[in-house]
């Protein structure tokens, strides 16, 4: 009897296994997504085809354009460059497929109609959100609604804003990469070269953000033929609307305010000569006397650290005077560029993208459960407040040389 009984348990293990693959999907058969555009369609001809085929099908406001690009695998085996569109060829890495709807998973299933391959998400590196989505109200979160409640969508697929149609990014033709995600992608890889970039912002964190009270940036770009630009960043108030973009400097300024800058340049002018430093570090410390709620003051301290990477002026470097000039010209322009981004974000957009907010949250707890209704809407005493900027600049290393060119004393 125990000898049957280990037997039949036996069996009905094995049997538990035998269902192990009854979903599998053969690689050869997947049809990867590396990434997707998200815009507001441009002409009425499909939604007036769709009321005539259906004309009691229930109508809502919104409709989206999706371009979601699939990789080509022969296309990355024989090296050719893609070119994208709704054309095939043998060299081709990629392939665009545009589809119109009110639903991104009607969108998403319409596919099964025009392909072979079904859309598999779990390889999606970039998610391209339009700037005319972006500012209709909550168009931003609708957009993102199915990619984050698909369990085969990845939470670390990076998001941007794009500044013009989104599918003109996954239409680029670059030079150095077969993939136009796979470029895009790679591009923001490059925070660490460019203070005037914004930190990654991936899928997940945009989630976090829009359940958050708070005021938020999105990275910015600009598609053109061959190539894009990932400078600047998108501004969305705390419902969840974007009301407008930050240029270059005042991203970089952002970036020195809320402690984000993890390389990039600063450049400056001493004795009416250019002069550079490469950033290798810096320290960001917030001050606050919050005595008076109605007029709080927030001091920002930043110490940054770096090396002189290029000097048209005409000086000795090794000279401590010289050198602390230097750290002074840098200092104040590192202030210059802060003050223009709060400027802009505090007096202008009155959105908290500083983050101030989050740090009463986390340094002064049982003031802010008094006041966060009142921060940026009520009584608005982030508007009110006081922002101030304090930096200072260590340079480390003056390069490999003290001056290029022999100076004259006269």
């Amino acid at each position: 009897m125990n000898r049957r009984l280990i037997v039949c348990s036996i069996c009905l293990l094995l049997s538990t296994l035998l269902a192990g693959c009854w979903d599998q999907v053969q690689i050869e058969e997947r049809g990867f997504v590396v990434g997707v555009a998200i815009d507001k369609p441009r002409t009425k001809a499909a939604e007036q085809q769709a009321k005539q085929e259906a004309p009691d099908k229930p109508q809502v406001k919104e409709r989206f354009l999706v371009t979601h690009q699939f990789v080509v695998p022969g296309g990355l085996i024989s090296g050719g460059q893609g070119s994208g569109g709704g054309q095939n060829t043998a060299n081709e890495a990629y392939h665009n497929l545009i589809s119109e709807g009110d639903s991104l998973f009607e969108i998403s299933r319409e596919l099964a109609t025009r392909t072979s391959r079904t859309p598999f998400y779990q390889h999606m590196k970039i998610l391209i959100v339009s700037e005319d989505v972006a500012r209709t109200k909550n168009g931003f979160a609708r957009a993102l609604d199915f990619y984050l409640r698909d369990p085969d969508s990845r939470r670390s697929s990076r998001v941007f804003i794009s500044n013009g149609p989104a599918k003109e990014v996954l239409e680029v033709k670059p030079k150095t990469e077969k993939l136009p995600a796979i470029y895009v992608n790679s591009i923001g890889e490059n925070v660490n070269k460019n203070s005037r970039m914004l930190p990654e912002v991936r899928l997940g964190d945009v989630h976090e953000e829009l359940l958050s009270p708070y005021s938020f940036v999105v990275p910015r770009m600009r598609p053109e033929e061959q190539e894009v630009k990932l400078a600047g960043a998108a501004v969305f108030t705390h419902d969840n609307q974007m009301i407008g973009f930050l240029g270059e400097e005042e991203t970089e300024g952002l970036n020195f305010l809320t402690g984000k800058v993890s390389g990039g340049m600063v450049k400056g002018k001493f004795k009416n000569n250019l002069v550079s430093m490469n950033i290798q570090g810096i320290k960001h410390s917030i001050k606050a006397d919050l005595r008076d709620r109605q007029h709080m003051k927030f001091t920002i301290e930043i110490e940054c650290e770096g090396t002189l990477a290029e000097s048209y002026a005409m000086m000795d470097s090794l000279n401590n005077m010289a050198l602390g000039k230097l750290e002074q010209v840098f200092a104040e322009e590192i202030e210059r560029m802060s003050n223009d981004t709060i400027r802009k974000v505090h007096k202008q957009m009155k959105v908290d993208v500083i983050k101030l907010g989050s740090y009463l949250k986390q340094h002064h707890f049982s003031l802010w459960k008094k006041i966060r209704q009142d921060w940026e809407t009520g009584q608005r005493l982030y508007e009110k407040s006081e922002i101030t900027v304090q930096a200072k600049v260590y340079l480390r290393n003056i390069g490999a040389i003290n001056r290029t060119e022999r100076q004259n004393n006269r």
